[in-house]
């Protein structure tokens, strides 16, 4: 997806005052002269976007200033042909609205199936060579009986740009940690100066969970199954290692990620805002999940990945269909404002 500058949208107004923040334009047209549709089609459309994009400064924020912004030269079509131009892109865009709105209903179905293929694999209710295990027979226990370390990173004052580099330093940021996914490339470069401390670098088979940031984004939970060298833990996430004699760190990654464990991880946070809470050593070691036997979690690992194998196929096609959409979409406003429209996608 491109760069946001310069975007456009029509203010629906309501019945209250609003002012915009300093990093928004507001555009007026001349009455009588322009569809304010076509203005805002216009405004999205490639070729506008690509003048912005020219004309844009700023290191780490973009922006572009109202008087380069006054400078870019559109076409100003009679109001009667604005009109027709604007009728034949919202009847393209509603048939586009309607195969996005069916994608977006495919992927919260997804969704709600992962949750479920957990939720049963905590529960001992996944099949497996043909008997269901069953979930009163695996001890709930705390956590911390199945942890040999749980360390805690450091954020030093790292470089603002992430680094791909083998060679390079780098401290991971907490949005490196997804649900049952881990970003390596969502990390920060420690800066030349700077001694890295070699014993927080991560390695394959390490469970990452965030332990502080805004309610949503502390109790994350993924496991690192590979990674490129010379990446550190951060202070705002724990790095957990697990007895293997007791628990595989993969089962425990589906453990924590599972909806019921969700929810009592939520229980345990601490702070008096959503938008900054914490989770303790202490609480998150008193944590109650089952621990069935080793055999019993590998087995349970392999129909959790039959399934959630399914399920990352369908989400990369829906993810491919998405995008297809919106380039179709910028196809269309860029035949619309360069004569090519045919009316048919």
């Amino acid at each position: 997806m491109p760069d946001p500058l310069g975007r456009a949208c029509i203010f629906p107004g309501d019945a209250k005052s609003a002012v915009t923040v300093v990093d928004v334009a507001i555009v007026r047209s001349a009455a009588g002269e322009f569809d304010h549709r076509w203005l805002m089609y216009f405004v999205n459309a490639p070729a506008f976007r690509s003048a912005v994009a020219s004309m844009q400064s700023g290191s780490t924020r973009k922006r572009i200033s109202r008087g380069n912004l006054a400078k870019i030269a559109l076409p100003v079509p009679p109001l009667d042909e604005q009109k027709r131009i604007v009728a034949e892109i919202e009847k393209q865009f509603s048939r586009l609205d309607e195969a996005v709105a069916n994608l977006k209903r495919v992927k919260a179905n997804l969704k709600r199936y992962k949750a479920a293929v957990l939720k049963a694999a905590v529960e001992g209710r996944l099949v497996v060579d043909g008997a269901t295990l069953v979930i009163s027979k695996w001890d709930r226990k705390p956590i911390g009986v199945a942890i040999e370390s749980l360390d805690q990173g450091w954020s030093p004052q790292c470089e603002s740009e992430s680094t791909q580099r083998d060679d390079d330093w780098a401290v991971i940021k907490t949005t490196a940690v997804q649900p049952l996914q881990y970003l390596e490339a969502e990390n920060k470069r420690l800066p030349d100066q700077l001694k890295p401390r070699v014993h927080l670098e991560l390695v394959p088979g390490d469970l990452l969970i965030t332990r502080a940031g805004p309610r949503s984004r502390v109790g994350v939970a993924c496991l690192v199954k590979t990674t490129r060298p010379r990446i550190m833990l951060c202070d705002k996430v724990y790095r957990l290692r697990t007895k293997q004699n007791v628990a595989l760190p993969a089962f425990l990654e589906l453990v924590l990620n599972s909806p019921e464990v969700v929810d009592a991880l939520n229980e345990l946070k601490t702070g008096i805002s959503d938008s900054g809470v914490n989770l303790t050593q202490r609480r998150f070691k008193e944590l109650l999940v089952p621990i069935p036997s080793i055999k019993e979690q590998e087995h349970t690992l392999a129909e959790v990945e039959l399934r959630l194998s399914i399920v990352r196929e369908v989400e990369s096609q829906v993810d491919t269909n998405s995008l297809r959409a919106y380039r179709l979409r910028q196809s269309i406003l860029k035949a619309s404002f360069s004569g090519e429209m045919t009316g048919a996608i």
